[in-house]
């Protein structure tokens, strides 16, 4: 089995086992880049969409989307999302670096180096309990990262600045991966880099996954959008690390993101596996995820509630009632364009204050994104959650700021809450 770097354009076959047995699962139309938003002045000229598939491979049981858009337009220099932007997040990724000192034994200065590593959010942890850190991120976010003391090399990772940080930094006991790892098409370059990179006597490797399970359980449809290539099952993740020597000693259930799976590998294979990782391979067996039957249901339940939603709101639009969002993740972009929620729904989206985002308009269905405090101004009547996998705390803050409407959880079944 040999894994290629996937070329920009529609997929022919799977990105881990080249299996052209590869089917559709889930069809959510077009959709503009998630984080490529768009100026008053954009949303008047063309307007680039691509198509928007869920695939699931027979042989290795990985989904993937049907169409890789090229990293440098997903990735591009004023990507305006920022990892450290709630307390929420910056906890969760925190939990990467007390996960790894609680179960594994580095040097006295390990280096850990983060592919992807946004505004340094993750590796502060790591630096507050002694460890060198090194980021790597292609966006002028690096540039936020650097300016906070996370030192940040504003590079793709590719085999030229993986051979460069190895010169000059040496190889590494941690490297992480939280999300990136489903994010990077040049997948064969990934890890090569990695495993040139990674010590071999104590070295891991960390990634951190939107878990499939939970896309399919939870109905999360909204997270599949362009820059997510692929949601694994542990199955395929074990597969695609053995090619290239790694061997799975970890593997944990996490909250991020609503819900994801944290992977740990190593080029030691004299590392003892925990019993996590079997157990968690027995689980995906038991519940029908190597099967075909629960992927036919996760459609029929996607298309309703696409139905129910917009119903929802235009019963409540047709009252005269002010319809609003509230926080713009990328995973928004896809609820809002499949579900045919417009400007003509709602008002406008509120972002915190510190949002990149703000003044700026989502793709496809071109609705202003403007700073929280103007909601809490203007009292609208009702509030939909795009950050609703964080809805619980999302709520809780705006009732503090002082807002007094209703809210609306769109997923995974869309209601109205007080």
């Amino acid at each position: 089995m040999t894994i290629y770097d996937t070329k920009p354009g529609i997929i022919q076959k799977c990105q881990i086992c080249n299996s052209k047995n590869i089917y559709e699962i889930l069809d959510l139309g077009h959709s503009g880049l998630c984080d490529s938003l768009l100026t008053e002045k954009g949303i008047n000229n063309p307007e680039k969409s691509y198509p928007l598939k869920l695939l699931k491979c027979k042989k290795c049981h990985l989904l993937q989307l049907n169409y890789v858009v090229d990293n440098k337009e997903v990735f591009h220099l004023d990507y305006p999302y920022k990892s450290g932007i709630t307390k929420t997040l910056k906890d969760l990724l925190h939990s990467t670096s007390k996960y790894c000192i609680d179960n594994f034994k580095f040097s006295k200065k390990p280096l850990v180096i983060d592919i992807g590593s946004n505004d340094g959010t993750l590796l502060e942890g790591f630096k507050k309990n002694g460890f060198k850190v090194l980021g790597v991120e292609p966006t002028n976010i690096a540039k936020l990262a650097n300016k906070k003391g996370i030192k940040t090399i504003q590079k793709y990772f590719d085999k030229n600045t993986a051979n460069f940080i190895k010169k000059k930094f040496n190889k590494a006991e941690v490297i992480t991966g939280t999300n990136i790892f489903a994010h990077i098409n040049k997948l064969d370059t990934l890890m090569k880099g990695v495993k040139n990179l990674l010590n071999t006597k104590n070295g891991i490797f960390v990634t951190e996954s939107h878990y499939a399970v939970n896309i399919l359980n939870e109905m999360q449809f909204d997270s599949i959008y362009h820059e997510h290539l692929r949601f694994y099952l542990l199955k395929p993740l074990i597969l695609l690390l053995k090619k290239y020597g790694f061997k799975v000693i970890d593997a944990v259930k996490i909250p991020n993101y609503a819900g994801s799976i944290r992977v740990t590998a190593t080029l030691n294979n004299k590392m003892t596996q925990k019993k996590s990782v079997q157990n968690i391979l027995k689980e995906e067996k038991k519940n029908g995820f190597y099967n075909y039957k629960i992927y036919d249901q996760y459609s029929k339940k996607v298309k309703k509630i696409k139905n129910d939603l917009n119903k929802m709101l235009w019963k409540l639009k047709f009252k005269k009632k002010k319809i609003v969002g509230v926080g713009c993740p990328g995973r928004s972009i896809t609820l809002l364009a499949y579900c045919n929620i417009t400007n003509q729904l709602i008002d406008y989206v509120a972002e915190q204050s510190s949002s990149l985002k703000l003044n700026m308009f989502t793709p496809t269905t071109h609705i202003k994104i403007i700073d929280e405090k103007n909601m809490i101004k203007k009292q609208p009547d009702y509030a939909l959650i795009l950050s609703w996998h964080y809805g619980k705390s999302v709520i809780k803050n705006l009732k503090k700021k002082g807002y007094k409407g209703k809210f609306i959880i769109p997923l995974p079944t869309p209601k109205i809450v007080n």
